[in-house]
């Protein structure tokens, strides 16, 4: 009688784990595809909130080829004439350009990861998150 009742407790605990592990794998899912969506929402309360008066109203990011490239797409908005460096989390890479309304350029050979750019123009930034490669 006592075997029996371990056993069920040991299906329990295995229970459980499994429940845990599917748990788990849909987070990680989530915050895979939502990740540089959430980061975007977070670096768009932190320049509001900073007090440096940055000329930059906006960055985003997009991978080229409808999100399957290995290139990214990087586009700055600022409210004035200003000088604008971007730089890419994933291959290091920097760029600096003059802005006038708004600028583009494309890292190219990125990587395969998701990844951030940063816009860096006066006192203060913004960043955008991209998508992993599919």
């Amino acid at each position: 009688m006592k075997s029996h009742n371990s056993q069920e407790q040991g299906q329990g605990l295995v229970e459980y784990a499994l429940l845990l592990t599917l748990v788990a794998m849909v987070v990680m899912g989530i915050l895979t595809v939502l990740g540089p969506q959430v980061g975007d929402a977070y670096s768009r309360v932190i320049a509001a909130l900073s007090s440096g008066d940055s000329p930059i109203t906006g960055v985003t990011a997009a991978r080229t080829g409808h999100g399957e490239g290995n290139d990214v797409n990087v586009t700055v908005t600022v409210s004035e004439n200003t000088t604008v460096t971007v730089t890419d989390s994933q291959s290091g890479q920097s760029f600096s350009m003059s802005c006038s309304g708004s600028c583009q350029h494309t890292f190219t050979g990125v990587g395969h990861h998701a990844g951030t750019v940063t816009a860096t123009a006066g006192s203060g930034s913004m960043s955008a998150g991209y998508n992993h490669q599919d």
